[in-house]
């Protein structure tokens, strides 16, 4: 970078609104100092998704929270944005807590309050398959249940962001329709950049920008291009969902996570239905970009016009606008 955008980069809120460290109270959370060592201010890290019991979740939620409190000398458990200002400002690295699939409320509303108490600022409404409250992408397009639609209601009370990753198109747009706050697409790329159905529709796109949410581009090679994570590749994302509704509605969700220590082929072999034949989830060697890349992908970003407030905006200020409405409400 020039000297100039690396100013920028030191001094801009990057907010990575899905962190994809997979879900275990045996999960070492000292890896989170990867992002705050490539400079990110905020990460939104899973707590739980549906292959797992609601119980597992909860465990996991607990064990991830007392470690972030117990390292209060680098890492802040932010509920609000003024939060993750004041760990900024103390050279601290924010965080909070996604769920991804509403299996973890065991068909229960009140679970959704409790979960905010605890930290939980995000929940998605499906992983990839149907459920109680919603359908699935590598499902049939169930729609939004009723008490799917409690659900979007309860979110926007107590303040959480709703996230239409991982869910079906017709179960997207009703939600988008029936929430009275922004909605994200936290980890989400173009299909009509890369087909895939993890991917999203032009449609979602717009019905996404109109609630004035953003779409979280994801880092993953196959939901990228086949399996490819080359700059140019990303950028070719970022021009489609520029030129479709404007800058304003990009961030990045880079579903990145570093090496872990945690048997996880245990539970995706006792569920492949999760991640159905014919979707590259079986390619060797999965890549995946992540907080690593920003530096290229901001001369990138600058080389094909984008001003710096653009760059501003997709690195966390859009995201901070989403969550200026929904958890500060």
């Amino acid at each position: 970078m020039t000297a100039r955008l690396e100013q920028l980069y030191r001094e801009a809120l990057v907010w990575d609104a899905h962190a994809g460290v997979f879900p275990s109270p045996e999960v070492d959370l000292n890896l989170l100092d990867e992002w705050r060592q490539l400079g990110a201010s905020y990460v939104s890290i899973n707590v739980g998704f549906d292959v797992m019991d609601w119980q597992d979740t909860l465990a996991t939620l607990a064990a991830y929270r007392r470690w972030v409190l117990e390292h209060g000398d680098r890492f802040v458990l932010a509920g609000t944005t003024a939060d993750i200002d004041r760990a900024r400002a103390d050279d601290k690295f924010a965080l909070s807590f996604d769920i991804e699939g509403m299996n973890a409320l065991n068909g229960d509303i009140n679970m959704i309050s409790l979960y905010h108490a605890l930290g939980v600022r995000q929940m998605l409404f499906a992983y990839n398959l149907n459920n109680a409250a919603a359908g699935g992408c590598h499902d049939a397009d169930s729609g939004l249940t009723e008490f799917g639609r409690q659900v979007v209601r309860e979110m926007n009370r107590v303040g959480m962001i709703v996230d239409c990753s991982h869910a079906a198109c017709r179960t997207t747009l009703e939600i988008m329709d029936e929430s009275t706050r922004p909605v994200v697409f936290s980890h989400s790329n173009p299909c009509a950049v890369w087909d895939h159905q993890r991917n999203i529709r032009d449609q979602q796109i717009q019905a996404c920008a109109a609630t004035g949410g953003v779409i979280g581009l994801n880092g993953m090679g196959i939901f990228l291009g086949d399996n490819d994570i080359g700059i140019d590749t990303m950028l070719r994302h970022v021009l489609y969902v520029s030129e479709l509704v404007g800058t304003q509605h990009i961030g990045f969700g880079f579903d990145y996570s570093p090496d872990i220590d945690v048997d996880i082929g245990v539970i995706l072999r006792s569920r492949p239905d999760y991640w159905p034949a014919g979707q590259q989830y079986d390619t060797k060697g999965i890549r995946h970009a992540g907080p690593a890349q920003l530096p290229a992908l901001i001369d990138s970003l600058a080389d094909s016009g984008f001003g710096d407030d653009d760059i501003r905006g997709f690195l966390g200020e859009n995201f901070r606008r989403v969550a200026e409405h929904a958890w500060n409400a």
